[in-house]
Formats: C-alpha cells, sequence, structure tokens
C-alpha cells in the first residue's frame, strides 16, 4: 500500500510537469476591441479623423445609428464599445478654445468620455446641451463590466487632449481667425518658438489659404487631425531582456519544483499514516501489548524505540519524496540558494503526519477503518488546503475550513517560498510562521493521542 501511494503521487507529479504551461515569457500582441463608432458629425475633419484614429487602432464594427440594433450588438458581444460623436460636436470643439469648458465637469478638460446607459443618446441641432456652457464630448456605451473599455476611454482622451493642445497652442495665434500669406515655416514651427510640430504637419499647414468661415475652420481641424495622428502614430521599440537559458531553465526547474512540493503532501502523508498506523495497529492488539508489559523491558525504554521506529520511517517517506523530486528536476533547484526552505517546509509536515499516523494507529483497530482512515484524511485534507487546487481560487468558505487544518499552513509556506525573490529575513517570517503553527498541529495531535493511549490502558487492566 505504501508503494501503491508512491506510485501514484509520482505519477501525477509527473503528469502536472508535462501538462502544466511553461511560465516563460511571450510576445505581446495588442487586443484590438470591438468597437462600433456613431459619427453624428458628418464630414467635420475633428470628428472623421477621431473615426479613423479609432478604426487604425481597434477593429471597427459597422453598425447603423439604430439604438435598437446598437443595444443587440452588445448583448450578443458582437461589439464591446460604442463611440457616439454627437452631432456639431467638432465646431463645439473647435470654439471652446483654452477656457475649459468642454465636456460635463469643466476641470477634467476637452478629453472626456461621458458614460451613457443606453444606446439613446440624441442632440440639437446646434450639437450643445441644454446648458449654454457645456458642449457635448464624446459618448459611449459599453457592455457591463467590461475592462477592455478602459483601453479605448485611453485613445479617445489622448487623441483629444493632444488635439487640444494643436488647437490652443500649435503654430496660430487664436486672436486671427485666420492663416495669411505671412504664415512662415517659422510661424508654423510654433508661436514664440516654444512649440514644435512634426514636419508633415508643418507643411500641411503652410499650405493653408485664407478662407472664410466654416471652409477655414475645417481647414485648420484638417491640419490639427495630421498633426495629431503624426505625434500618436510614433512607435517606442521595446525589447524583452530575458536572461540566459540556463538562467530561464533554472527558473522554470523552480516554479516545477513548488508544484512539486505542494502536491507532494497529498502521497507523503498517506505513506506515513499507512506505515506508522499499521505498526501501532499491530502492537495495539490487546494480547501483544499485555504480553510487552509482562517482558523484562523498562515501558520507557519501550516507548522511545517505538517512537525512534516511526521517527526513521517518516525520514524515510521524506527522503523518498525529496529523491524523487531530484530525479525529475536534477539538482538545479537545489543550487539556486532556497531550496533548502521547501525540504525544511517539508520535514517540518513530517512531523504532523508522524503525529495523525500516531493518533489514526490509536483510534483504528481494523485494516478496512485504516484504509477508510488514510483515504478521508489525506484526500479530504489535500481539497480543502489547496494541494490539488490552488488555494487563490478557493472560496472563502472553503479556506476558512482549512485554516484548521496543518495542511493548509503547509501549502501556504510552500507558495511563499515559491514567491521568494529575496532571501531577506523580512521575507521569511510568514514562511517560519507558517512552519511553527504545523507543529502546534503535530503537538496537539501527539498529546491528544498519547492521552487516549492512557485512559485506554487504564480501562483494560
Amino acid at each position: 500500500m505504501i508503494f501503491m501511494y508512491l506510485a501514484i503521487f509520482i505519477s501525477i507529479a509527473v503528469m502536472i510537469s508535462v501538462m502544466s504551461p511553461s511560465s516563460g515569457s511571450v510576445e505581446f500582441s495588442e487586443t484590438k476591441t470591438r468597437v462600433a463608432v456613431i459619427n453624428r458629425d458628418g464630414d467635420a475633419a475633428l470628428a472623421k479623423g477621431l473615426s479613423d484614429y479609432i478604426a487604425d487602432i481597434f477593429t471597427v464594427v459597422p453598425y447603423e445609428d439604430d439604438p435598437h440594433k446598437l443595444q443587440d450588438g452588445l448583448f450578443f458581444r458582437d461589439i464591446e464599445y460604442v463611440v457616439i460623436i454627437p452631432q456639431g460636436f467638432s465646431a463645439a470643439f473647435m470654439a471652446a478654445g483654452s477656457d475649459g469648458r468642454m465636456g460635463t465637469n469643466p476641470s477634467e478638460g476637452p478629453g472626456m468620455v461621458e458614460d451613457r446607459d443606453r444606446v439613446d443618446v440624441t442632440s440639437d441641432s446646434s450639437g450643445s446641451s441644454e446648458d449654454s456652457g457645456r458642449v457635448d464630448v464624446i459618448q459611449k456605451v459599453i457592455v457591463p463590466g467590461s475592462t477592455s473599455s478602459h483601453y479605448v476611454d485611453i485613445r479617445i482622451d489622448k487623441f483629444l487632449h493632444t488635439a487640444s493642445i494643436y488647437r490652443d497652442f500649435g503654430a496660430v495665434d487664436r486672436s486671427e481667425a485666420v492663416i495669411g500669406d505671412s504664415g512662415t515655416a517659422d510661424h508654423a514651427a510654433g508661436v514664440g518658438g516654444g512649440f514644435s510640430v512634426d514636419a508633415d504637419a508643418a507643411s500641411a499647414y503652410r499650405a493653408l489659404d485664407v478662407h472664410d468661415g466654416k471652409e477655414a475652420s475645417q481647414d485648420l481641424q484638417s491640419w490639427i487631425v495630421a498633426a495629431v495622428r503624426a505625434d500618436l502614430a510614433q512607435d517606442t521599440l521595446v525589447s524583452l531582456l530575458g536572461a540566459s537559458e540556463d538562467v530561464d531553465e533554472l527558473l522554470e526547474s523552480r516554479r516545477r519544483y513548488a508544484e512539486y512540493f505542494g502536491v507532494s503532501s497529498y502521497a507523503l502523508l498517506a505513506m506515513i499514516i499507512m506505515g506508522i498506523s499499521s505498526i501501532m495497529i499491530a502492537f495495539n492488539r490487546t494480547d501483544l501489548r499485555l504480553r510487552n508489559q509482562c517482558a523484562p523491558i523498562p515501558q520507557r525504554r519501550f516507548d522511545l524505540t517505538i517512537a525512534a521506529g516511526h521517527a526513521i520511517f517518516s525520514l524515510g517517506c521524506w527522503a523518498a519524496v525529496v529523491l524523487s523530486g531530484i530525479i525529475l528536476y536534477g539538482f538545479g533547484p537545489l543550487r539556486s540558494g532556497w531550496a533548502w526552505l521547501h525540504l525544511v517546509n517539508l520535514l517540518t509536515y513530517t512531523i504532523v503526519c508522524a503525529g495523525i499516523g500516531f493518533a489514526v494507529g490509536h483510534f483504528v483497530r481494523t485494516s478496512s477503518g485504516q484504509s477508510g482512515a488514510v483515504n478521508v484524511i489525506s484526500l479530504g485534507m489535500s481539497f480543502l488546503c489547496g494541494v490539488f487546487v490552488p488555494q487563490s481560487v478557493m472560496s472563502e468558505s472553503v479556506l476558512a475550513v482549512g485554516r484548521f487544518l496543518p495542511a493548509y499552513w503547509y501549502i501556504r509556506a510552500n507558495n511563499a517560498i515559491a514567491a521568494l525573490s529575496t532571501s531577506q529575513s523580512v521575507n521569511l517570517r510568514p514562511i517560519y510562521g507558517s512552519m511553527l503553527i504545523q507543529l502546534g498541529f503535530a503537538a496537539a495531535i501527539f498529546s491528544g493521542a498519547l492521552l487516549f493511549s492512557k485512559e485506554r490502558s487504564r480501562a483494560e487492566l
């Protein structure tokens, strides 16, 4: 039976090692959120530029400006985000200037994105709300609980904030309604030479002619969109500097070593309970115990001999588990400087397992009862304490029960060891605390078993 549990444990460890995904670094790829853009501002250059920018960054799904169809798209997750550009937004944006009156909250500036619970947003012909001191902002409708919507918000805010900078401090004096022939490259480079723009944007700006009214505003919006797109098109090259192959292999073996020691608690508990309880059941038979008490050997020496046998057997099980880990993962983790904590934690848990086996040997008298106790205790503690299922995904109610079992503190210490980056004492205190709690469980179990054994001996005599 002991070798059977060891074979089952090694099989589980091998399967976990093979099936567990590698934790190595992978290439980064940007997620493209499915977005629907509803442009109610017509052919305005700023609105079209924003729509084109969103299409370049995200996956735009064409939808009609129909609230029911948009709501269906959100419900069936065909889209996750609806961007609504209100009528008159571009003109209101350009007229807002630097007075900070753009958006529902003046303090948040022109890049604010306003939430709407339903896709039923409408605007009047002027594009303004009832409050004359406020202009419509970009509106959105999202799937409830969507996390990708924050990324879309950031992109839209970035576009509008950059556009507001060019509008207020770009290569034009806001006191001039249009650009005359005197607009030079130096003028296009920024007011007072303190602000520079991309060369393509400056060329586009110099190409502007004198226009009147709406046409001049459209040209200015087109220049702003070109400048903003040129700025936001800049990419930063990021290189992932990984460690050498030897270091990567060592880190991977550390992770798998921690998983191995987590699962090993099940096999160690089952083997020790089975071995020690088998010895205790044999020695606790009434005829054998009475005959041993008649032998010319002091009772203390007899008890110490039995305890030494239990200790040697438990250490043998501990060594078998450690040796199996070395065979599976090599000596790499042992040379990393932290594996000794796994060994000490497992040795501490071995003492707990010996105490449980000692108690089971006193309470159980038949082989069938012994098998039932081994399976219930080993599997029950493993499932309640996070051996087979990570503690991070277990419910609080289950963990609350697991805190009263020693395997919980063994797994907690094992997880803390796996997360160690240094060997500073401040990082080791939780680990030592979990080990001390395990020793407390062992002392309590041994004390209870000895008390029960003494009371039963008095009753039989």
